[in-house]
Order: C-alpha cells, then sequence, then structure tokens
C-alpha cells in the first residue's frame, strides 16, 4: 500500500489553557496517520505550553516553538509554522478549534484523487463550552460548496481557516499578510489571493468536518459584527486594487452592502 504523504499541523496559540488539550485531543483522534504538529506558541502567559507538552507522548512527530514576544495575531505563528513544516501538505488548525476524526483522511484522499492543491471543508459552530449552535444569517446565507470561484470568494468568505488544507509550495510565495492594517482577516486575504492564482485548484468539501468555536458574546456585540464585516471588505479591496480585478469591485460592494442591512435586521 502506497504511503500517505506527510501533512504539517500549524497551531498558532495564545493563552489556549481551556481548550488546547480537547484540540489536540481531536487531532490525535484522527484516522490519518502520517503528520506532524507544530505549535507556535505567541507568548502565553498561562498553562497552555505546559499542557501541551503533557500530551506530546501522543504524537509521533510533535514540537513546540515559542515566541518571546506576542506578535499581536495568528498571522506570524502561522508563517513560522510554514518556514518550519516538512510535510507535502500544511493543516491549519486553531487551538479552540475541533477536527472530526477522518478530517485529514477524506481531504488528502481527495486532494489525492483529483489533484486539488487547496481545500477547505464545512464547519460546524459550537460555543465556549462545546454545545452546537446556528446563526441566523447562516440559514439566509448559506455557505457553498465545491469548486466555487473568486467572485464567490468575495461576494462572502466562506473558508474557515481551521479546515483548510493546501500545498505548501504555495504558501512559499504567499504568506499569511502580517502587517496590522489587515489583522482579523489575513486568512481571507490569503485565501484571495490563492483562488486567484491559474495554478490553484480549489474545492470545498461539503461535509462539516470541524467544529469551529464562536464566543456567544462576539456575537451578541454588533458592533464587533461590523467592524468584521468593514475589515472584510478592506481585504476584498486590497486585494482586488493589488490584482488590478477592478471587474470584481461592484459585485464586492453590492454584497457588503447586503449583508450590513441583514446584520441592521
Amino acid at each position: 500500500m502506497k504511503k500517505m504523504p506527510l501533512v504539517s499541523v500549524i497551531i498558532p496559540m495564545y493563552n489556549a489553557e481551556k481548550y488546547i488539550q480537547e484540540t489536540l485531543t481531536s487531532l490525535k483522534n484522527q484516522s490519518y496517520e502520517n503528520y506532524e504538529v507544530i505549535i507556535v506558541d505567541n507568548a502565553s502567559i498561562d498553562d497552555s505550553v505546559s499542557i501541551a507538552q503533557k500530551m506530546s507522548s501522543c504524537f509521533k512527530s510533535f514540537r513546540i516553538v515559542k515566541s518571546d514576544v506576542n506578535s499581536g495575531g495568528p498571522a506570524q505563528p502561522r508563517n513560522i509554522g510554514v518556514n518550519q513544516a516538512s510535510g507535502e501538505f500544511v493543516a491549519f488548525l486553531d487551538s479552540d478549534d475541533l477536527w472530526h476524526k477522518d478530517k485529514l483522511c477524506n481531504q488528502i484522499k481527495l486532494m489525492i484523487e483529483k489533484d486539488y492543491n487547496f481545500t477547505c471543508t464545512s464547519r460546524i459552530l459550537v460555543d465556549e463550552d462545546s454545545n452546537q449552535f446556528e446563526r441566523k444569517v447562516d440559514k439566509i446565507l448559506p455557505s457553498k460548496t465545491g469548486s466555487y470561484s473568486l467572485l464567490s470568494l468575495i461576494r462572502r468568505n466562506n473558508i474557515t481557516t481551521s479546515s483548510v488544507v493546501v500545498k505548501r509550495y504555495l504558501l512559499i510565495d504567499f504568506p499569511f499578510d502580517e502587517s496590522n492594517a489587515v489583522a482579523c482577516i489575513e486568512d481571507y486575504l490569503l485565501w484571495l489571493n490563492l483562488l486567484n492564482l491559474n495554478q490553484c485548484k480549489f474545492h470545498h468539501l461539503k461535509e462539516p468536518l470541524v467544529s469551529y468555536r464562536l464566543f456567544k458574546q462576539s456575537l451578541s456585540q454588533q458592533d464587533g459584527r461590523f467592524l468584521l464585516l468593514a475589515k472584510s471588505m478592506l481585504a476584498s479591496c486590497l486585494f482586488m486594487v493589488k490584482n488590478k480585478r477592478t471587474d470584481l469591485l461592484l459585485p464586492s460592494l453590492l454584497s457588503h452592502t447586503f449583508r450590513v442591512l441583514l446584520l441592521r435586521c
């Protein structure tokens, strides 16, 4: 039987003592076996590192890279992880999210079979206590799946970072933007850049193979939601200006306006 390719699982971590054990347990339970774990600690001041270290024996390849100074966001830790990765594939997992046991197996098999170099999956929302819930906006604007276009991603970001698996060579030329101007949406900006590449072969799996933790407190803060939407619009505009894709400007503006109206309902 042909050996499955190595996957580098990159976990940016900052003060995640409440969730990192649950996150790593979901990784330990993967049906896919050939992966390495790279945790990049962003100068945590809690017990995150010690909790993670206690689980190191559960993995064949496991290391923690410590940063002395907090970078202010996960972009730099993810880039550090990519630079240290040995795998043909890179998978991202945030330190409070959870993977379903066949997540890596299903994605890697599909990527090999169809020659995809960038995939993601659908997700389930969970709260602080890992209870599943659903947002009203997701009923109105359901996530699109399959091999959709750049325009679809411009209209709405359907890609959950903890669901992404990508060929590492794509990330060498296109790292996460570490500037403060795109903090919180540096992942969205990267997905836009990747989908704009001629060599990008993208697919969004319909199966919800990730539990994405979303804190209800943030959901109840209207100003916070408008700020994220504004940042999302900024990311798409930066992408379009940089890549001279003015043909996408009008659809983007219309889509963001519609979502603002939904938030006011």
